[in-house]
């Protein structure tokens, strides 16, 4: 399946079509080990409203884009996110979404999350990863 020109893996388009992909409790410890945040209004996204982040950018104003953008990132990369080259999967709350990473490889995407500092972060290095630390 290709969803905003992007192929889902197979991982998660089975998590999703069995009914898996769904968010773990917010009070749960789990997101502050998986994304190093507390989830305030977990959303795991349906396939319906996975998105290319092209297309939710495209909706912001002008001058919110940059915060959703980051900068390219040293020391916890990859600090930013390539709008073309990722898949929104869910969020954590507003202004914590979290998505497919598809610039370091378009067949093996990374999960990245803007976290609460702002940047950028890698916390899953695929979704097969991400769905084990989440226990889903």
């Amino acid at each position: 399946m290709i969803t905003g020109g992007l192929p889902v893996p197979s991982l998660l388009l089975g998590a999703v079509q069995r009914g898996r992909w769904v968010a773990p409790d917010r009070s749960s410890s789990t997101y502050r080990e998986v994304f190093g945040d507390d989830a305030v209004v977990p959303q795991f996204l349906p396939l319906s409203r996975m998105t290319a982040n092209r297309r939710w950018l495209d909706d912001m104003p002008e001058d919110y884009r940059g915060f959703y953008l980051g900068q390219p990132g040293r020391q916890r990369p990859p600090g930013d996110v390539g709008p073309d080259r990722s898949l929104l999967i869910g969020d954590l709350g507003p202004d914590q979404p979290f998505t497919l990473d598809y610039k370091p490889s378009l067949t093996a995407p990374s999960v990245i999350y803007l976290s609460t500092t702002a940047d950028w972060i890698e916390v899953a290095p695929n979704i097969g990863t991400l769905i084990e630390r989440l226990g889903i």
